[in-house]
């Protein structure tokens, strides 16, 4: 080749350099995230065609534009890559799963590829009056953790910051709790959209904010009226929520329940003896009720060290609005229903009747 045609070859470079510049200055980068349900609607109507991109933690951009040109999205990499350098956005690519229209320009491709993708989500339902182990089991089974559950609740109770930022967690004595039961009580039932990629952190506060937004100021200044800790009524709730399910024997049990401390008896819950067992049965036998547990209702009189589930609101508003009642005990019949009685020899004949 000529001198001369170096030299203009050379100068077409130059030119179709500074062409793209001009074109694609970095200062016009500003782009939201794209979205894929709008866009997928979109090119369905327009009959384009959405593809799947993956760009892999260290990949840089010539795998990119590889990557690209094998899925049709750019026709030259080389110019992908000039570009790139061009609005130096060479290392500003976020690694994870982007979903691109075939037809968009070389400018609007770079912005969406430099913004952090749009991660898949993943709607799960916990429900009301599960354990710590069950929460973790619900996760692990929609693919939603991965690292340790139980250590990173451990952690997080030994999160100064933590505590100032869910001032209900202060005052919380964790000695006698097992590291399963840190934050019980407080992990609140929902239905939650987590990313796919996410953390064990990230899905404990999300839990842990729900609940201070559920516990609202009229709830917490009930609370403090009838001079209770917000702790003392999250244990009750979780009594409440494995005793009763209909709304008014919620609020008879939370009466019973209260009654029974202020006058020193022992609260007697089966619930927390199906706690202790770690599976419910319909009949505790009396070697049941002798377990050695700090959360043995039967044998130590007060509540146990700390809530045996994560209870829902309704549990929450019982414990703090009992319904007034002169009943002493009650049994839920193998059908679900609800028997109160008034004194111990009605109860023992309503066991009798009830559940032979």
């Amino acid at each position: 080749m000529s001198k001369k045609g170096i030299i203009l070859g050379y100068l077409f470079f130059v030119f179709v350099v500074i062409l793209l510049h001009f074109l694609f200055q970095k200062d016009h980068l500003e782009m939201p995230v794209f979205n894929f349900e709008q866009e997928q609607q979109e090119t369905e109507e327009f009959g384009q065609e959405v593809k799947s991109l993956t760009i892999e933690k260290g990949e840089g951009i010539r795998e990119i534009g590889e990557k690209l040109k094998e899925q049709g999205l750019v026709k030259n990499a080389l110019f992908f890559k000039i570009y790139a350098i061009l609005t130096q956005a060479k290392n500003d690519f976020w690694p994870g799963e982007y979903y691109l229209n075939t037809n968009l320009s070389l400018r609007d491709l770079i912005k969406t590829l430099t913004n952090s993708p749009l991660a898949p989500e993943k709607t799960v339902t916990i429900i009301e009056g599960g354990t710590n182990m069950e929460l973790k089991y619900i996760l692990e089974k929609e693919g939603l953790i991965k690292d340790d559950f139980f250590a990173t609740l451990m952690e997080i109770s030994r999160d100064n910051a933590l505590f100032v930022k869910y001032e209900f967690l202060n005052g919380i004595d964790y000695g006698e709790y097992d590291e399963k039961a840190i934050l019980q009580g407080y992990l609140f039932p929902d239905t939650y959209r987590f990313y796919q990629e996410t953390t064990s952190q990230i899905i404990i506060e999300k839990m842990l904010d729900n609940f201070n937004q559920k516990l609202n100021t009229e709830i917490r200044k009930k609370i403090k009226e009838k001079g209770k800790t917000i702790h003392e009524v999250m244990i009750m709730a979780s009594l409440i929520e494995k005793e009763a399910a209909l709304e008014q024997d919620r609020r008879l049990v939370s009466d019973i329940f209260w009654r029974r401390l202020r006058e020193g008896w022992a609260l007697e819950s089966c619930a927390t003896i199906n706690y202790i067992l770690g599976s419910p049965k319909e009949r505790l036998s009396y070697e049941d009720t002798r377990i050695s547990s700090p959360y043995n209702t039967y044998l130590h009189p007060g509540l146990p060290p700390g809530p045996i589930n994560n209870p829902g609101l309704a549990s929450i508003q019982a414990a703090v609005e009992p319904l007034e009642n002169d009943y002493c005990c009650f049994l839920s019949t193998p059908e679900g229903k609800m028997i109160f009685s008034r004194t111990i020899t009605e109860h023992n004949w309503n066991k009798g009747l009830y559940l032979k």
